[in-house]
């Protein structure tokens, strides 16, 4: 009767499983629990068979993971491979941390990203210019709550500009053709720069000049460029010997208001073919624009983007591994906090140290297989019947012994 008993227990336990997968298979990043099963020896050894019954212990599936699936929000993800998302129960003070493979988050009333249970994404605080500072990998203590909700305007400063296009090789000595192209300063302002390529007196050689605006120096300018006349390499820059080189770069500097910035001007693929004067400017940097939306890439990065087309990249959602993960320890809204045999914390960039990449605009979809459940179920209901009849059965025998007495 004992080993009936625990049997029902054992198959009641299963069935609470099963009954949590069912409900939870429409659950973003759920992981499924499954019963197993132990014997119990009550007299090992004996000649006697004892019946000692079954004892069951609970488990999730951590490490199998959901199919991702794309969504419409941009601050949905998903992570394929191994980790987890870390989340604190608060935005200010001492959070508790816990990690989840689910990853719907939507910005609150103040701008930060929480997910359905309330709870706070936390990343990495990135420098201005995108770095990443010196952080500890093994803790929690360097992550803060992601906020995007106090994002406006922004812009980016140029940083680096080039030249490309056709020089006319018809052009005598004197001739001159001005470009004056636009770059942007650390307030999103654009300025101008005037560039003026001279014919000069030597054959197949001009100098580049530059005029930066008020309060801005160049350094490196004027260029002198000669080009190939004849041979393999006609129309490109060579040097004394005729070999190719790329003609030499020069740099404009802002005003020191504290610190100056500095502009780096290359040449790309410049010629001297006869034809028209034809410039190509490019350049980094974007004026002042207002958030449009944001992104995250593969590493965990969170772009903010602007309707000027700029990009900045505000925050580090690091992805955290431990050793075991089916050692985590299953709470409330879908999360796990570390356990005893969880092992060591790490945490890192997505797609390296082993992590998982992160997939931005997705969500991992419940690992839980609805036709396996149902099959379970079907298992455990004709298991609890058999317990069941055993118990029955037990009692039945024990009311026939009892009426040898009579």
């Amino acid at each position: 009767m004992r080993s009936g008993v625990s049997g029902m227990s054992a198959q009641s336990s299963r069935l609470a499983a099963i009954s949590d997968n069912i409900s939870n298979s429409q659950t973003v990043g759920y992981k499924r629990a499954t019963v197993d099963f132990s014997t119990l020896l009550t007299s090992p050894g004996s000649s006697v068979y004892t019946a000692g019954g079954v004892q069951s212990s609970s488990r999730y599936q951590i490490e199998q993971d959901g199919t991702p699936i794309g969504t419409n929000s941009a601050t949905d993800m998903a992570i394929s491979g191994s980790g987890f998302f870390v989340v604190g129960n608060n935005s200010s003070g001492s959070p508790q941390y816990s990690l989840t493979r689910a990853g719907s988050f939507k910005p609150d009333d103040s701008g930060y990203l929480r997910n359905t249970a309330g709870q706070y994404l936390e990343a990495w605080k990135l420098a201005p210019d995108g770095g990443l500072p010196n952080v500890s990998t093994t803790r929690f203590d360097d992550l803060e709550p992601v906020n995007i909700g106090n994002l406006l305007y922004g812009g980016s400063r140029t940083t680096g500009m080039q030249f490309s296009g056709n020089l006319p090789g018809q052009a005598v000595n004197g001739d001159t053709f001005t470009t004056t192209p636009s770059f942007y300063d650390g307030l999103g302002n654009a300025q101008d720069l005037k560039l003026t390529w001279t014919k000069t007196a030597n054959p197949n050689e001009w100098t580049l000049g530059a005029t930066a605006p008020t309060g801005y120096t160049v350094t490196g300018a004027p260029v002198t460029v000669t080009f190939a006349a004849t041979g393999p390499y006609a129309g490109m820059p060579v040097d004394g010997s005729g070999n190719p080189v790329t003609p030499a770069s020069f740099t404009i500097t802002s005003p020191a208001t504290p610190t100056a910035d500095t502009i780096t001007f290359s040449m790309g693929n410049v010629t001297q073919l006869n034809g028209d004067y034809i410039p190509q400017v490019i350049g980094d940097g974007a004026k002042v624009g207002r958030v449009s939306t944001v992104n995250i890439d593969d590493t965990g990065k969170l772009w903010v983007v602007y309707d000027n087309g700029a990009r900045q990249a505000l925050y580090q959602v690091p992805v955290a591994n431990v050793v075991n993960p089916d050692g985590l320890v299953a709470q409330n809204g879908n999360t796990f906090t570390l356990g005893m045999d969880a092992g060591p914390l790490s945490l890192s960039k997505g797609n390296s140290a082993g992590a998982g990449s992160v997939i931005g605009g997705a969500l991992e979809q419940s690992n839980v297989d609805i036709a396996t459940e149902l099959v379970s179920l079907i298992e455990t209901q004709r298991a609890y019947s058999s317990n069941a009849t055993i118990v029955r059965t037990a009692d039945e025998m024990v009311d026939e012994t009892n009426r040898l007495k009579r």
